[in-house]
């Protein structure tokens, strides 16, 4: 098995899903933590001078998204043919755009009408996603309950991390989509989700 070190700022960010797909997968990684006082000595001396970073026996990967469908490859967490492994994309691309709205919400404008439309985009951006994902998860024709295909896939993983932050700040953001909400539950009950959230350094964001 390769020597994977996990590179990212101590709390979870655009770092989390990483770290759960390790986690699901039971695969053991150094989970490299970075201080934001450390971060600026450290930065001209990453690859991309951003994070996370995950190396692989010595070999840098950069770009957040990249490694998560390398880790979901490698795990065979990205779905079993052709057609789910493009759903799992697909699903994750709109998460995607959830959470780049989110983002600007963890630290919003002080201009009360700036602030007034991060919150109307973001509110935009996560009917219209969520929307889309109840659309491609009615598509599953199995009965187990997982996004896409008759297993976990890391479409499910980042369902489950994309809106850990917008729930615990309102916890009837998901209500119009159960789809979304069965699966959540689902991964939350997994026995490696469980194990992890467990004994997860609690951060802010």
């Amino acid at each position: 098995m390769p020597k994977y070190v996990f590179t990212y700022f101590d709390g979870r960010g655009r770092g989390e899903p990483g770290r759960m797909l390790f986690a699901v997968a039971g695969v053991p990684f150094e989970d490299k933590r970075i201080s934001q006082e450390e971060w600026p000595a450290l930065k001209s001396k990453t690859p991309s001078g951003s994070m996370p970073l995950l190396e692989v026996d010595g070999q840098i990967l950069t770009q957040s998204m990249v490694i998560f469908r390398h880790l979901a490859r490698c795990f065979g967490l990205d779905g079993d043919n052709l057609l789910d492994k493009a759903r799992v994309d697909e699903i994750v691309e709109y998460l995607v755009e959830v959470k780049t709205a989110g983002f600007k919400l963890l630290f919003p404008p002080t201009d009360p009408e700036a602030l007034k439309k991060v919150k109307e985009d973001f509110q935009t951006a996560l009917e219209k996603s969520c929307g889309q994902i109840e659309r491609i998860m009615s598509c599953n024709k199995a009965s187990d309950g997982w996004a896409v295909g008759k297993k976990m896939s890391a479409a499910d993983v980042m369902l489950f991390e994309a809106f850990e932050s917008a729930l615990s700040k309102d916890a009837a953001v998901l209500d119009k989509f159960p789809k979304i909400k069965a699966c959540r539950q689902k991964v939350q009950e997994c026995k490696k989700m469980k194990e992890y959230l467990a004994k997860r350094k609690n951060t802010p964001f």
